[in-house]
């Protein structure tokens, strides 16, 4: 991919804070017991260590320090594409062959060394239904590998893919695992293995576990690249938001985030810690259904310009996002297109509600979820239209679209996509037919043929000012159907100890930060 870089928005914003205040009974932050252990904290647990089959941010706080993939974004928060354990790659004019020139210096800590039939062993195994992998999409056109030379990998596609090299570099891509470990467990695709145990070439490995309280990393002493500040990290399991502020507060860790804008806003005012803000691709919306309640599109287009966007975004998020203009993440598109604006009216809707009473499913484990809902729930009340809220497991949500009718009628989430390129939101969210591993992401059915076929056009395209053109063009059919409204773009936040610098991050991933750039002052 060469698209624009984020410059506006890929510098690091870090607030340090001269000692205003104090905290944690009034003496301020602890000393770390060991400088040479890093400290996080994880909301959930990961239930493996799967390189393959973990498909959850807070997995791949963990995973990415631990596996490797051919490129990688760049870590200032940009859409730069950088090589990885690909030292170079090049591409056909027709769009169909990848040919990646690997590291040579690469050995996995059994003395393994890395080659590219080992490389491609990985990438068929992601590839393979028996793993079951939902980022197996990414490398489901390929139609041939050719890895005879050892430090060649050439793969060649079945159709143009815009998004190839954008998937490949994102921290849910493939990654590249010890082929000796898949080889001793082959039986079961060494899925039972790489539950437990990892055999990756990254910075660190994990060499603990305590399932459901902590996993400890420790650097990797055969990895190919600088080596890491911290000798070690430990990764604690804290569902509680509210313990991880205390244990931050006193000193039991360097990193939190995920915390609601209230709790950054009072640690950031005690003069004892730094904020890190970062840009993402995380947006704030609305997933509307068109059939049932909503099927008349002037309810569904008076329902959104009801929305008072600015006060909501204030009141939830305060100073860590801002209000959405576009139906993209931010930078996705050319700033402008695909636009989502609209003037505040509850005009029109209280000319429609006439006693109608709608459903607004929310995420039960999002504190800000409830926040968002409870906040359109009043709106839209008080023009006339009465909403139940119905909050969800995460694991319900994927049952709404083949049970559409018992689904709520709107829906509301913070989501990302998996890589910078447009086809990595619009795919997911907006295609209507979900037959074919697209639209898995469309929970209430949004979209249409035609926007479908935009976005094929979109991904098929070499020309980025037509391939562009053709996804800003399925962006404005989905604002024109009110299928789905836009909220927030919102930040990265992180509160971290003042003792540590080296702050770098992936775009796509929101709660991750680079482990092996961390380094701690002085």
């Amino acid at each position: 991919m060469h698209r624009k870089t984020l410059a506006a928005l890929a510098a690091i914003t870090v607030v340090g804070l001269a000692l205003a205040g104090c905290s944690a009974g009034g003496g301020g932050p602890a000393e770390p017991s060991d400088p040479s252990v890093l400290r996080i904290a994880l909301s959930d647990d990961m239930t493996t260590f799967d390189p393959s089959t973990v498909y959850q941010y807070e997995g791949n706080q963990v995973l990415t320090s631990v596996y490797e993939g051919l490129l990688e974004y760049a870590g200032d928060s940009s859409d730069e594409i950088v090589p990885l354990l690909a030292e170079a790659y090049t591409v056909s004019d027709d769009g169909l062959v990848y040919t990646f020139d690997l590291r040579d210096d690469v050995v996995f800590s059994d003395g393994t060394p890395m080659t590219a039939a080992g490389v491609q062993q990985s990438f068929e195994r992601l590839a393979d239904p028996a793993v079951e992998s939902q980022m197996g999409y990414i490398l489901a056109d390929v139609a041939s590998y050719d890895s005879s030379d050892d430090g060649t990998l050439v793969i060649t596609l079945n159709n143009a893919n815009s998004s190839f090299l954008s998937l490949l570099a994102s921290p849910f891509g493939p990654k590249v695992i010890n082929p000796t470990v898949l080889d001793e467990n082959s039986d079961d695709s060494a899925l039972a293995f790489l539950q437990d145990n990892t055999a990756g070439t990254g910075p660190y490995a994990i060499t603990k576990v305590s399932k459901g309280q902590e996993y400890l990393l420790e650097r990797n002493d055969d990895y190919w690249g600088d080596e890491p500040y911290f000798a070690s990290v430990s990764v604690r399991i804290i569902p509680d938001a509210a313990t991880q502020v205390l244990q931050f507060e006193q000193g039991d860790l360097d990193i939190i985030s995920g915390q609601p804008a209230t709790t950054v806003q009072g640690l950031e005012a005690s003069g004892d810690y730094q904020v890190v803000s970062l840009p993402t691709l995380q947006k704030a919306q609305l997933h509307l259904k068109t059939t049932g309640p909503l099927a008349d599109p002037e309810l569904r287009d008076a329902l959104r310009s009801a929305i008072d966007r600015d006060t909501l975004v204030t009141q939830v998020w305060g100073d860590y996002a801002s209000t959405s203009t576009q139906m993209y993440p931010l930078e996705v598109v050319p700033d402008g297109e695909a636009a989502d604006e609209w003037e505040t009216d509850p005009a029109p809707l209280e000319a429609l509600a006439d006693g109608t009473t709608l459903t607004l499913g929310y995420l039960a484990s999002g504190t800000q979820e409830k926040q968002v809902a409870e906040t359109l729930q009043t709106q839209w009340q008080t023009a006339g239209v009465s909403v139940e809220l119905v909050p969800a497991q995460s694991n319900d949500i994927y049952s709404y679209s083949s049970d559409i009718d018992a689904a709520p009628d709107m829906f509301f989430e913070s989501s990302f996509p998996d890589s910078a390129h447009p086809d990595a939101w619009s795919r997911l969210f907006w295609y209507s037919d979900t037959a074919n591993g697209s639209g898995v992401l469309n929970y209430l059915l949004g979209g249409t043929p035609e926007g479908d076929a935009l976005i094929d056009q979109g991904i098929s395209s070499l020309d980025e000012t037509a391939s562009d053109a053709a996804y800003v063009e399925a962006g404005d059919l989905i604002h024109d159907q009110a299928s789905y409204v836009t909220i927030a773009d919102l930040q990265d936040t992180f509160v971290a100890s003042s003792r540590l610098s080296g702050f770098e991050h992936w775009l796509p991933c929101p709660r991750t930060l680079v482990l092996k750039s961390l380094e701690a002052n002085g």
